[in-house]
């Protein structure tokens, strides 16, 4: 009787080394694993796709491995080439992924968790309930998924048609999954893997600070903070970790993080009408960031159905940013991209909850 698929390890989350022991044990050349390999970091996932390999190691692996742990619902193709896409997991689950191209670069932004476990009241994604984290396989799987898309469905001449950077911004708070969110890293960097530069590669957290130390001491890839306020008793509205992990404690942490050279850490800020945009907003960020580790990215708020706040004017944003530049701060107003897809930051909720 064949096991569910469930139990199964999935191809995506194996390195080359296991894939020669498993193909050694199934009684094949070790040349084999190689093949694989290839053909996954590519994004073929589908061992009947792969047609150097012989039907034999084919039927071994649909039998003994999950070899498609993600299956594509819907895509959703956004005016400005943006690209959203709902998955469905083996458990049934749904999860949303988004591609977003640039002339110079490929961009996905990956889900973590199915919903969210946090709370924060301006995040569609947080009005989900959580309800499970992804393991490195179905992380990794998403951005194979994309490298299958545009192989299949290539994208307009002048944006860019193969992924080249990662950001853990999706759907869940990347560092309450630990366990996938250090696996996955490690093979999205691997040689033998997708072999991502971790200058590449960016984590978004709403600052749970020891996870953050030990990213920095284990994968200290690019960081950036959904901060939205420098004011401990607005942020623990906006962003309620902040009730565990105070600013001064967020501050201490982002002192210690090793950075790359030239690198800097991005504080994200969603801009809201009459909440945090504010002079006393202004003068309290301009206290908190240090000028010379980090910078600001102020973000548009993106509308859902049902929710309580709007958006900060354009107007009143760009001087809300050239205010901070006048401080000596680094600061840039985010373009929004996939909006009408609802593919935006804050946006991305499983179509199956919506």
């Amino acid at each position: 009787m064949r096991i569910m698929n469930k139990t199964l390890e999935q191809l995506p989350a194996l390195n080359l080394e296991t894939l020669k022991n498993m193909v050694s044990d199934w009684g094949f050349p070790l040349f084999r694993a190689k093949q694989i390999m290839d053909w996954r970091n590519k994004g073929v996932l589908n061992p009947d796709d792969m047609r150097n390999l012989p039907q034999d190691l084919r039927t071994a692996l649909n039998r003994n491995l999950c070899c498609q742990p993600l299956k594509l619902i819907q895509r959703q193709c956004s005016e400005d080439g943006t690209r959203k896409y709902l998955f469905s997991l083996v458990s049934g689950k749904t999860v949303e992924t988004v591609l977003i191209p640039e002339p110079e670069r490929g961009t996905v932004c990956i889900s973590s968790q199915v919903g969210c476990v946090l709370d924060c009241p301006f995040c569609h994604t947080g009005t989900q309930k959580f309800e499970a984290n992804l393991t490195a396989g179905e992380i990794i799987a998403q951005v194979l998924a994309v490298k299958e898309d545009l192989r299949n469905n290539p994208l307009s001449s002048d944006l860019h048609d193969q992924v080249t950077h990662i950001v853990y911004m999706g759907m869940g708070e990347p560092m309450a999954n630990e366990e996938g969110l250090h696996e996955s890293l490690g093979m999205l960097m691997a040689e033998d893997g997708l072999h991502i530069s971790r200058r590449r590669i960016t984590v978004s957290t709403s600052g749970l600070t020891p996870q953050i130390d030990r990213l920095g001491e284990v994968h200290p890839v690019n960081l950036a903070i959904s901060l939205h306020s420098a004011l401990d008793e607005e942020r623990d509205t906006l962003v309620p970790i902040n009730r565990k992990y105070p600013l001064q404690t967020l501050r201490t942490c982002l002192n210690l993080y090793p950075l790359a050279h030239q690198r800097h850490i991005t504080l994200e800020y969603l801009m809201l009408d009459g909440v945090n945009d504010r002079q006393e907003d202004l003068n309290a960020l301009a206290k908190f960031v240090n000028p010379e580790r980090e910078r600001v990215n102020l973000i548009r708020f993106n509308p859902y159905p049902g929710s309580p706040y709007e958006g900060s004017p354009t107007e009143h944003m760009n001087k809300f940013a050239q205010k901070l530049i006048s401080k000596g701060i680094r600061a840039t107003v985010r373009r929004s991209r996939g909006q009408d897809i609802m593919a935006a930051c804050g946006q991305l909720k499983s179509s199956a909850t919506a």
